[in-house]
């Protein structure tokens, strides 16, 4: 074998390796860029209103607020982003049952019927709810997962249907416009405690999860409501408040006449009180003139005597009686001489 053969030999198992070589570099720079962007891949920004649980292997070692997150890449650590403590979140209660009734009817099929509660007072209401929680425990809220919505809404039905069956409808509402009023301050303050009595009840029951192992890791902090009665109950309540109103009114129309007509009998009675004293002093006035001569002789004038007074007296008025008769017979009483003198024609 020559020389030129050997080199000719030589040159492809040169090539081969440093294709070899080339190849292993690149590899090797392949390798090394993963494992830096491995090692990376811990380190994240948590967002505001967030906070960083950090489980390794596992098991929650610690939790970051917002900021800089430095943690050991998979499987070393794992990272789980969830809302503040102090964030509220918001669940919307679709349906107390998967068949409730968008219409607000009551139906003879009881399913159908699942929507509505039972008050205190055997009355119906509906209650379109809004939850808002906060998270106090993240091993429990992340172990919940996906079961969490299922779970809050049962508790937020178990907890409805205690509440309402405790009160009647006019403390979850207003139903009876007319007698809410002054008096019924027990209505109002219950209708304001409707919301507080809800969340404390949710919450006893997450406490009674937590007490055995299942807490759901939440905490319900509000709920908003929005209570309702079935449409034909909202027309026969509608039809009540008319007939009421109507019936005010008619109260309202009856006493104003009643004042009006106790008023102006008021002022007849006055009126007809003031006639009659003016009357009574008049002819009071009257009968003193008339009596006076005779007052005057039963008390006895001074200068005159009694027989000098009676006689003028009669000479004064005999004349005017003896004149409205129609015949006057004048006797003598110590004779039998009769005189007949003429009287006046009768009209």
């Amino acid at each position: 074998m020559t020389a030129s053969d050997i080199r000719e030999s030589a040159e492809p198992e040169d090539a081969w390796a440093q294709s070899a070589k080339s190849a292993f570099r690149f590899l090797f720079l392949a390798v090394c860029f993963a494992a830096i962007v491995w090692s990376l891949s811990g380190v994240r920004q948590v967002p505001p209103e967030s906070r960083a649980i950090v489980y390794q292997f596992g098991k929650i070692v610690r939790q970051q607020s917002a900021g800089l997150l430095l943690a050991w890449p998979r499987p070393i650590e794992q990272v789980v982003i969830l809302p503040s403590a102090d964030r509220q979140i918001e669940f919307r209660i679709e349906g107390f049952e998967p068949g409730s009734n968008p219409n607000h009817n009551v139906y003879y099929n009881a399913r159908v019927n699942s929507a509505f509660l039972l008050t205190g007072d055997a009355s119906v209401v509906h209650l379109e709810a809004t939850l808002f929680y906060q998270i106090v425990d993240p091993a429990a809220y992340i172990l919940a997962g996906e079961h969490l919505g299922p779970a809050l809404q049962r508790l937020f039905v178990a907890s409805a249907v205690s509440v309402c069956a405790a009160r009647d409808l006019d403390t979850i509402l207003v139903a009876r416009p007319e007698l809410d009023t002054g008096s019924n301050a027990a209505a109002r303050a219950g209708r304001e405690r409707l919301r507080a009595d809800l969340v404390s009840a949710i919450n006893h029951r997450l406490d009674d999860l937590s007490g055995v192992g299942a807490g759901l890791g939440v905490t319900v902090s509000r709920v908003d409501l929005a209570a309702s009665i079935p449409n034909g109950a909202k027309d026969a309540f509608d039809r009540v408040l008319i007939a009421s109103q109507g019936a005010e009114r008619d109260i309202a129309e009856a006493r104003t006449e009643a004042a009006a007509t106790a008023q102006s009998a008021n002022q007849e009675h006055d009126r007809i009180l003031t006639d009659a004293e003016a009357k009574a002093a008049e002819r009071t006035i009257q009968a003193k003139a008339r009596t006076a001569a005779i007052g005057a002789l039963a008390r006895g004038s001074p200068g005159f005597s009694a027989v000098t007074l009676a006689k003028r007296i009669y000479i004064d008025r005999i004349g005017a009686i003896l004149a409205k008769a129609a015949r006057v017979d004048t006797v003598d009483q110590g004779g039998g001489i009769h005189l007949i003198l003429p009287g006046p024609v009768p009209q």
